[in-house]
Order: C-alpha cells, then structure tokens, then sequence
C-alpha cells in the first residue's frame, strides 16, 4: 500500500501535471500558428509601386515605423543583416501591435519576415520577439 502511494505522490501526479502544460503550451502554438497563417491570407500580393520611403535604410524604416504602431520602448535591439536585412529583438512586446506593424512593412514597403522566433511573457497579450526582415 506504501509502495502504492508513493508511486502515485512521486510518480504520476508530476507525470499528469506535466501533460496537462505540455497540452496548453501546444493548444497556445496551434492558436498562434492560425492566426499568422490569417494574417498571411491577409498580406496578399505586394502593391505594383512601393512608395518612395520604401528607398531608406531598413535600420532608419524600423526606427521610424515601430514607434507609430505603439511598440516604443519594447524594441530592444537592431542588427543588420547582410545588405537588405535586419534583426530585430522586442521585449514584452504587444502581440497584436508587433502583428499589425508587421503586416504595414510589408504593404507599405516591401518589407518581409524571414524568421522569426517568439516566446510568451508572463502578461497576457505580450510576447518577446526576434525578427529578421528582409527587402523583397
């Protein structure tokens, strides 16, 4: 009966308690991952003219760009990226500001992620991000 309760105490209820966060962390990844498939739909093609800013350096484009869109303070750093690249790194970002800002360099200025790597916070809604964008 010992044997019985210690298995359960030290061996299935870590085990299950495990399951059942590894099930939200996957079930959160499943909801991010339709919701940039959408956002994808949304971009459709790229405009025939880009306007004239689209000429500017991308480390010039994101200063100006991300302030406008209510990420200040969150962007943590810029590195370029090769000639028409840049990394970028946010913290405790808002999700759907990053999204949205995201969604206007590519419109307004040619401006594409190639990778991009997101972890959650502790606040509901706000995400670290690293980014690499790229001229298309």
């Amino acid at each position: 009966m010992v044997a019985l309760i210690i298995a359960w105490g030290f061996i299935w209820t870590p085990l299950r308690g495990g399951a059942t966060e590894l099930d939200g962390a996957v079930a959160e990844k499943q909801q991010l991952l339709a919701t940039l498939q959408r956002l994808e739909a949304l971009g459709g093609p790229m405009p025939a003219s880009v306007n004239a800013a689209a000429t500017q350096s991308l480390v010039l484009l994101v200063d100006q760009t991300h302030r406008a869109h209510g990420l200040t303070g969150s962007l943590s750093r810029t590195q370029p990226d090769g000639t028409d690249g840049i990394r970028v790194t946010f913290q405790a970002a808002s999700f759907d500001s990053l999204v949205n800002w995201l969604v206007a360099l590519q419109r307004s200025y040619g401006v594409v992620v190639e990778s991009a790597n997101f972890s959650g916070s502790r606040q509901a809604g706000f995400v670290s991000a690293t980014l690499v964008l790229r001229r298309s």
